[in-house]
């Protein structure tokens, strides 16, 4: 019997021992790695990690079990037993609906790439020596401080006792490098680039090189001032202010509970004409783009701002039918105060790709433009950000003072603070170029106003 079989057999077992509603979730994870550590190959490692998910529903009462032993049949068999008896154990949730209905999958490009499936130890160690050469080929005061080289393949499978049957599979390939550089002064910060991609384009190369260049650019210090400026962010820095603010505010179980404060404000306008922000499960080679979400749902785009005003929230099976509405393939599962595996969890709420619509600025005009202020590669923390006011303060680092619309030097010691939900109001300007980091992709932006605090 497949994984695929043995999936939806779970829901057959399940069922049978009389409970309303049944699902089972296979998830497998293959992964091979090499890590960097003080410019030298410190482990390389090949892992495999397969698990099944059960969940057994009865007037309301959720039980869930899972299992890593899916080669024996009856351990499978007997976790959805372990399942069924914890519905009858659990107490009655009010607010269940019903499982995900069966519906049409999207096809998705991009997103596997056989050559990735046949990815080795030693491949890996060869972008490794590669990212590190080029960087100490930039200059020799760099030091590849950590990094590595990743590959992941993972395979997904659900079905449910209301018809739903999926299968899903893709690839990803992760280079990435930390450089520190060193001068009869100063120490740079931590800089760090990588590449991250779908499909075998690891440019090892480029990213040693960009990392090193970062790292040697931050070591000219010069003065800083405090005030409010014009800030250049890159999408480094946007990404770890937002995902820590306005991120959470779009989740469907936030907004549920009220601690949103974008609750009751969709149809209005919240930020100014030029912002547009999407989630899309469904974006070619988007690094969390996929058929389906890790309940049988298909994926989706999801407008949330469209030229300023909020169009929507994101929500999986269970908060979407508790609000009247449809999931919108934003379930998730893994993760939690243990780092659980995804079938070791029920499901939670995450974007796919969150996409900003990109302006015509190119990098020098992103620049001129700034004219007195600070160009923020990326900031520290952004953790501590308070998603319900939006209100956060961070330390940059590394970051440039901008002047007369040049960059002059390297600053240090600076912070910037502010308030998320009004800094995405006075984004004035967009770049015309976008990357994705995780599960966000955005251009850089100008910001008119932030305050600025140094030491």
């Amino acid at each position: 019997m497949n994984n695929f079989e043995l999936c939806k057999k779970a829901v057959e077992w399940a069922m049978n021992t009389g409970v309303k509603e049944a699902e089972a979730l296979v998830v497998s994870n293959r992964s091979t790695g090499v890590e960097i550590e003080r410019a030298e190959i410190k482990t390389c490692t090949n892992t495999r990690d397969m698990g099944i998910a059960i969940r057994a529903v009865t007037d309301g009462k959720v039980g869930f079990a899972y299992t890593n032993m899916l080669t024996k049949e009856e351990e499978v068999k007997k976790t959805a037993l372990q399942a069924a008896k914890a519905s009858a154990a659990s107490p009655k949730d009010k607010n269940w609906k019903r499982l995900p209905e069966r519906k049409n999958y999207p096809t998705i490009s991009d997103t596997f790439d056989k050559r990735i499936t046949e990815f080795t130890s030693d491949e890996a160690v060869v972008l490794c020596q590669k990212m590190m050469e080029s960087a100490v080929n930039v200059d020799k005061k760099v030091l590849p401080a950590f990094g590595g080289t990743e590959v992941i393949v993972q395979e997904i499978m659900c079905a449910n006792s209301l018809g739903v049957e999926v299968e899903d599979k893709g690839t990803a390939l992760f280079c990435g490098l930390g450089t520190m550089a060193r001068s009869e002064t100063q120490v740079s910060p931590m800089c760090f680039e990588f590449k991250a991609s779908r499909t075998y384009t690891p440019e090892p190369d480029w990213v040693g090189g960009e990392a090193a260049k970062l790292a040697v650019n931050s070591i000219n210090v010069g003065k800083a001032q405090a005030g409010k400026f014009p800030i250049l962010l890159d999408p480094f820095a946007l990404q770890s202010i937002l995902m820590h603010t306005l991120i959470p505010s779009i989740k469907g179980d936030i907004v549920s509970r009220g601690r949103s404060i974008l609750k009751d404000k969709v149809g209005e306008k919240v930020t100014e004409d030029n912002i547009t922000i999407s989630d899309d499960g469904t974006l070619s080679g988007g690094l969390h783009s996929g058929k389906t979400d890790m309940e049988g749902v298909p994926k989706q785009k999801t407008p949330i701002i469209e030229d300023g005003v909020l169009q929507n929230f994101l929500y999986d099976n269970y908060w979407a039918k508790l609000e009247g509405k449809e999931s919108t393939g934003n379930a998730s599962r893994g993760g939690g105060g243990l780092t659980l595996p995804p079938y070791g969890t029920l499901p939670t709420i995450n974007p796919s790709n969150i996409m900003f619509k990109t302006g015509t600025a190119s990098e020098e005009e992103l620049i001129t433009e700034t004219k007195n202020g600070y160009y923020v590669r990326n900031v520290q923390g952004a953790h501590q950000s308070n998603p319900e006011t939006g209100e956060f303060s961070v330390a940059l680092a590394p970051a440039w003072r901008i002047l007369r619309g040049e960059i002059v030097h390297a600053v240090k010691g600076v912070m910037i603070a502010g308030n998320a939900y009004n800094m995405i109001k006075n984004i004035s300007v967009l770049g015309e170029k976008a990357r994705q980091l995780n599960m966000f992709i955005a251009p850089k932006v100008i910001v008119s106003e932030l305050s600025v605090i140094t030491k």
